[in-house]
């Protein structure tokens, strides 16, 4: 799918995150400046969460969102700075990765890789211009 402007990139985020449910974990991918925190912005604005910011330096930001008067939380993780997979040892990652009561989004998964679950929602945004992007969603299992 397309996105030309920040508003279709809102609007795509709000009808994804109608369909999530705790215990999902959504892989981000994309380059650098492609729009994967803007994106996840958006999916927090979705749950009423309204102050966002890159998890680059932190690794992980845990946001309180709510869904239909529940309880929704979002760890959102930046693995960017991980130069070896075993880093992922040093933080809680069975919570982020495997949650039971929360989403979980993950940028630079790969860095990871050996201890990401199996059934992981991929999302991939392409940069296509300044302001397009290209974005597809796959399930995996």
């Amino acid at each position: 799918m397309r996105i030309n402007s920040l508003k279709e990139m809102e609007d795509f985020a709000f009808d994804f995150s109608k369909k999530l449910k705790k215990g999902q974990v959504v892989n981000l991918i994309g380059e650098m400046g492609s729009g994967k925190t803007t994106f996840v912005s958006f999916v927090c604005k979705y749950f009423g969460i309204s102050n966002t910011s890159s998890p680059t330096f932190a690794i992980v930001n845990i946001y309180n969102g709510e869904k239909q008067g529940e309880d929704f939380p979002i760890y959102h993780l930046d693995l960017y700075r991980f130069e070896d997979p075993d880093e992922i040892l040093d933080i809680d990652f069975e919570n982020y990765f495997y949650p039971e009561d929360a989403v979980t989004f993950l940028e630079w998964a790969d860095k990871a890789e050996d201890y990401l679950p199996d059934d992981m929602i991929e999302v991939n945004i392409e940069k296509i211009d300044e302001n397009a992007r290209e974005i597809s969603v796959k399930f995996l299992d």
